[in-house]
């Protein structure tokens, strides 16, 4: 039997055009593309009367967005880590109060109102609002065959990887990929996301990994190496950032001015892509501050920040 079988399912989301999707042992899914699209190609390519039960690997749509699908057409359970499980019911408790909060953090943060307009339009958890509340959704309460369930959070609250040792592969959801830097985002300005996935990329530096198969991408080889570049880029960001800061800045201003992958900057970005951008730009702030890197202030309710 082959314990790992993958699966290329197209996405809409124009910078990474597919994701990936894994079946487990013959019995689990690892996690279900973006849309019906998604889950209509997955169920042509494996016996789904087989699967048991469908493992997430972290909240975002592109990885949980077909998992409905299979539950309403074949009862097929999904599962998700208790972090993320616990922030998508926040969400889902109250609309307007996640509308507003992520408004006022934007707003605080400089984000001028007309591009606010649309980054609120495209956002996913506000986009795809109905399918998050009517998602079925049960927290990770097991084991799983030949493979360790690690905890790995920052790139979403709670995101997993799963580990076999047996097998010496790693499949990584946005944990870790080939090609491109995850997206570093902020859930809460009360916790550094980017501290917790640096944190969370040395807690699985020396596993014994001879292939990564990643939520999108191919699979790889180079799995420390990879985890180096990764640090790296972080380490140059804030450098970057750094040196931007010839005086008091929001962040919305540090995210105009830095020079994004493949020498891209914000005027060329869609409202999504956007939005991305400034929230990677306050999890990079929000580390710094806590590593004294910088300081900040607020002038009627606006937060700028400076070099210390």
């Amino acid at each position: 039997m082959e314990p790992i079988k993958r699966m290329e399912v197209p996405i809409e989301i124009r910078a990474l055009k597919t994701a990936n999707v894994y079946l487990l042992n013959n019995s689990i899914l690892f996690d279900t593309g973006m849309s019906e699209n998604s889950y209509n190609i997955i169920k042509n390519n494996i016996d789904v009367k087989n699967i048991d039960k469908i493992v997430i690997s972290h909240l975002h749509i592109d990885h949980i967005g077909g998992a409905a699908s299979f539950y309403k057409n074949h009862n097929i359970p999904a599962y998700i880590s208790s972090d993320d499980y616990d922030y998508i019911k926040r969400v889902d408790s109250s609309k307007n109060d996640y509308f507003e909060s992520y408004s006022a953090m934007m707003e605080s943060n400089g984000v001028p109102d007309n591009l606010l307009r649309q980054i609120l339009k495209f956002h996913p958890m506000i986009k795809f609002f109905d399918y998050y509340k009517n998602l079925e959704l049960n927290k990770i309460d097991f084991n799983i065959e030949n493979f360790d369930i690690i905890n790995v959070p920052g790139h979403s609250p709670g995101s997993i990887v799963l580990y076999s040792k047996q097998n010496r592969s790693l499949l990584s959801g946005d944990h870790l990929l080939g090609n491109i830097t995850p997206n570093i985002s902020v859930y809460s300005v009360d916790h550094d996301y980017l501290g917790l996935y640096l944190n969370s990329l040395e807690k699985i530096k020396n596993l014994d990994v001879d292939t990564v198969y990643p939520g999108h991408g191919l699979p790889f080889n180079n799995y420390r190496e990879r985890i180096n570049e990764i640090q790296e880029h972080h380490k140059m960001r804030i450098e970057k950032m750094l040196r931007i800061l010839d005086g008091y800045k929001t962040v919305y201003q540090i995210a105009s001015e830095i020079e994004w992958s493949k020498s891209r900057h914000m005027e060329t970005m869609t409202p999504m892509e956007q939005n991305f951008a400034i929230m990677e730009t306050m999890a990079h702030v929000i580390y710094m501050r806590n590593h004294n890197i910088i300081i900040g202030d607020e002038i009627k309710g606006l937060k700028r920040y400076i070099t210390n």
